[in-house]
């Protein structure tokens, strides 16, 4: 099924986009490593789900919390750094202290041969092979957001979720609120007329460690080659562990990749914002080597297509925000007080959206909330409630789709295109400028540069076969 599809179940997907993302992902497959085979998916109806969660620090602890919650088994642990495979151990120690531990994912997913499920938590460059890896095996997957940290690597995730036939998810754990759900039905039942324009912020920004950074040294016991992994190898530092690899090219992608998933998300599925054919770029401080830049502003263009006009897409991070006129000239500050540092606009031609929530038509004075608008009352509901909201609710509809009842809303067909749609900004960022986008051929033309930032290459040991 194409992302049209996906995006919008009411309307018909044209063969020639669906041929498009063949061509494409048929390329992926040929210029970077051989298509991967995949052993049957795992189910257990109406049993326990066997977990292994890969990555025990940050998002870990507080996915390890949320499955204290859940009547799961988490039967396995893996950290490269054992101080945070230890910590992961001990929160998950009330119900699951017989979860085995391991420093390797490889060794897990090879050893623990009643897994049926794997959670990764880990740094962005180390989502697709583990991923992949995981769905070979016939393992059913769920992933931290971004799904991968480039475009080639979210499309293989794609392809090889279509034809293993396991279930997945990506952690954007809003897209289990029924708010947001709504707010998707409403848009695309033209509430707010012709969308032609969205602004999206965050107050994300690079920091680094400033104190004794030379000096350190690998934590005891960590295998610091093994979490560097997939990236050209490199001095430990703590500018890149425990968290500060976010903002590293070679590791993480940026504010926009830590934020965007989330933020753009209900713009992105309710106005199919796939392929932008031009992306620009500014950024307020220039990076540092190997690094992106702090105070991005990038500006995605999407063209009229089908039943859609042309939309731009503004995003602003680093403390960055839209205009204040803009902003006044929507009632935000006058009804809200403050602009909130992490936010989305979206404007149409009858009314605009701020939030999830939050809905005002051109001719009245205030926002009100979307569920009991007037005006979105009629509008019938096209998309399956998540049975419970919020984090948990996230989790769960992709156990309970493991176990064969109902499906995911985050699954890697989608979140594959909302990584891609988010991570060719960071290439424009990478590249310094304003790029044009060929989806077909996955070349940004006359940019042979950008070939190595869309199709990373594995050092030995790390390859997927």
């Amino acid at each position: 099924m194409s992302i049209h599809a996906r995006l919008s179940p009411a309307a018909a997907t044209p063969r020639r986009h669906f041929l498009k993302l063949a061509v494409a992902a048929a390329g992926v497959c040929a210029t970077a490593q051989s298509p991967l085979r995949a052993a049957a998916p795992r189910r257990r109806t109406g049993e326990k789900l066997k977990l292994g969660l890969i990555g025990t620090s940050g998002r870990g602890r507080n996915m390890i919390r949320d499955l204290l919650q859940l009547d799961e088994d988490v039967v396995a642990l893996c950290d490269v750094d054992p101080a945070r495979l230890a910590e992961g151990a001990g929160i998950a120690a009330p119900k699951y202290a017989g979860a085995r531990q391991y420093r390797d994912y490889r060794k897990m997913l090879e050893q623990e041969k009643e897994l049926d499920a794997v959670i990764v938590t880990t740094p962005d460059h180390m989502h697709a092979p583990i991923s992949l890896l995981a769905m070979s095996r016939g393992l059913h997957v769920f992933c931290e957001k971004p799904l991968a940290r480039t475009v080639g690597e979210a499309r293989r995730m794609r392809d090889l979720a279509r034809t293993s036939g396991v279930v997945t998810q990506m952690g954007t754990q809003g897209s289990a609120s029924h708010a947001l759900r709504r707010a998707v039905e409403v848009i695309r039942a033209g509430v707010l007329g012709t969308v032609r324009e969205v602004h999206v912020w965050t107050d994300r920004t690079p920091k680094l460690q400033k104190d004794n950074v030379g000096s350190a040294a690998v934590p005891a016991g960590m295998n610091w080659d093994d979490w560097v992994g997939v990236a050209a190898p490199r001095p430990y530092s703590r500018n890149l562990h425990p968290f500060a690899w976010r903002w590293w090219t070679g590791f993480g992608t940026g504010p926009l990749g830590d934020m965007a998933c989330h933020l753009t998300n209900i713009a992105f599925r309710a106005l199919d914002l796939v392929d932008p054919p031009e992306i620009d770029v500014a950024v307020g401080e220039p990076p540092a080597p190997g690094m992106f830049g702090a105070g991005s502003r990038i500006v995605y263009r999407f063209p009229e297509r089908a039943g859609r006009k042309p939309v731009t897409l503004t995003w602003y991070d680093g403390g960055r925000q839209p205009d204040l006129a803009l902003l006044e000239a929507h009632g935000i500050p006058q009804q809200f007080a403050k602009v909130p540092g992490s936010e989305k606009l979206i404007i149409g031609d009858k009314g605009v959206l701020y939030g999830d929530a939050y809905l005002k038509l051109n001719d009245e004075p205030r926002f009100n909330g979307v569920a009991k608008h007037p005006a979105c009352l009629a509008i019938p509901e096209s998309i399956a409630r998540a049975r419970q909201q919020g984090t948990l609710g996230h989790y769960q509809e992709w156990i309970e789709a493991c176990k064969g009842q109902g499906t995911t809303y985050a699954g890697f067909e989608i979140a594959a295109a909302h990584t891609e749609m988010v991570t060719l900004g960071t290439v424009a960022l990478q590249l310094g400028r304003r790029i044009r986008w060929d989806p077909v051929a996955m070349r940004v033309p006359g940019e042979p540069a950008a070939d190595a930032l869309l199709r990373p290459t594995y050092r030995p040991g790390f390859t997927i076969s």
